[in-house]
Order: C-alpha cells, then structure tokens, then sequence
C-alpha cells in the first residue's frame, strides 16, 4: 500500500508543479516549447515513479489472499441472527411504547420475554402482543419476575 501512496503523491506533485510553472511563466511566443518541455518533464518523472514501483508488492497487497480473514458461513448467519433479533426487540418496544406501556424486550431460549415495568399493563400488552406477534411465542413477566 506504501508503494500506491507514494505513487499516488509522485503524480500530485509532478501535477502541482507542472500547473505552478504553467500559472507563473509569463505569456511569449515560447508557450509551444514550453508545454512540450512540461510534457516531457511530467513523463521523465511519471516514468521515475512507475519504474521505482515494487509492482510485486503492490499486488500482493492489493489482491486477496486465500488466507485472509473470510467470516465463516456460521459467523454470518450468528450476526444476521443478532441483527434480526435486534430489530424485533426494537419492534416490540415500538409497539408497546405506542400504546403507552414502558417495558424491557429481551430473547430467551423459547422466544422472547417482555418485562412491563407497571403490572396494570398486563392485559393490555397480552392483547397486543397476541396480536401482534402472531405465532412467535412469547412471555410476559412484570418488573423481573415471570
């Protein structure tokens, strides 16, 4: 990547000086042998910066190895799983906070657990989580204990 960099940095200043040298050369009827020194400057140079490159080692670090750190198919489906389930979590407290109930929204081994923080909320939420959730199983416990 070094090697990219200092090409890369070769071109901006052989550019910067070629546009200097172009803005503070007074205006003659030298301008064609000008342009054409400027010219043959800017691929004295562009070629200086090709020819010092380690193409080699750019390459390498360019192209990816067999063995880079790939995400597993199981890593992937792990955090497309969190991914999911964080969104529905989100979903269920969006539900229940537009129906005026503060709750906590967590995963369990069976589906999901729904924590209401007032237990005058309870039969409310039960309905609006019936229907709601559908077939997705859930339960509801009131301010930690089930």
């Amino acid at each position: 990547m070094a090697a990219l960099r200092s090409a890369a940095f070769g071109c901006c200043v052989l550019s910067t000086v070629a546009g200097l040298v172009r803005v503070f050369w007074p205006e003659n009827g030298f301008k064609p042998v000008i342009n054409a020194v400027l010219a043959l400057y800017i691929i004295t140079a562009g070629m200086q910066i090709v020819r010092g490159t380690n193409w080699a080692d750019l390459a390498a670090q360019l192209a990816p190895s067999a063995g880079s750190a790939a995400a597993s198919e199981a890593e992937v489906d792990a955090y497309r799983q969190t991914l999911t389930d964080q969104a529905a979590a989100q979903a269920l407290r969006d539900v229940l906070s537009a129906s005026g109930m503060d709750a906590a929204v967590s995963r369990t081994d069976t589906g999901w657990r729904v924590t209401l923080v007032h237990a005058a909320d309870r039969a409310r939420a039960e309905a609006l989580l019936a229907a709601n959730c559908g077939a997705i199983p859930y339960e509801i416990s009131i301010g930690g204990a089930p």
